[in-house]
């Protein structure tokens, strides 16, 4: 039985797991789109995550 349980069960759970993570993380695409308000008055490139010098 326990050895049921460990072939089926860790399948199983990664299967959740991944489930899940696919699930929650849908709209990350749409939260790094860079507005132009999103920086303030700060020139292009000028975020860290651009690559420009902070």
């Amino acid at each position: 039985m326990a050895t049921i349980l460990i072939i089926v069960g860790i399948p199983l759970l990664w299967i959740a797991y991944t489930l899940i993570f696919f699930f929650s993380t849908r709209g990350w695409s749409r939260e790094d789109v860079e507005h132009p308000d999103d920086f303030g008055d700060a020139t292009p490139g000028a975020h860290p995550a651009a690559g420009g010098a902070s």
